[in-house]
């Protein structure tokens, strides 16, 4: 953890995260890092075998950061778990839909 001077006394606390590829996809700590960017300032760098997270934020808050990015990080990563598991199926509603809705009227059914 880095302390960064900020001007007019405040300091800013910076926070490197690895996640290593097999850990979880880029795509998914994207998506976790996006979650924390209305709070605070946040890097990703893609590497072949890793993401690094950059995660800044005011002296005080900055302990709880990475503990917080890896609870959003799990949550992320059974969300995109989920929604493997369950695209076949969603792609059956999706397309029985579409058939619905194209069918002519006329038909009888």
């Amino acid at each position: 953890m880095a302390a960064l001077a900020q001007g007019a006394g405040v300091s800013i606390r910076e926070v490197t995260i690895t996640i290593q590829h097999c850990e979880a996809a880029h795509a998914v700590v994207l998506r976790t890092a996006h979650r924390l960017s209305g709070r605070h300032v946040v890097s990703v760098v893609e590497e072949p075998d890793r993401s690094l997270v950059r995660l800044g934020a005011a002296t005080g808050v900055s302990e709880q950061m990475e503990q917080e990015f890896r609870t959003l990080l799990l949550d992320d990563l059974l969300r995109a778990r989920i929604e493997n598991e369950t695209a076949p199926l969603r792609r059956l509603i999706v397309e029985a839909a579409l058939r619905s809705a194209l069918r002519d009227p006329g038909d009888g059914a």
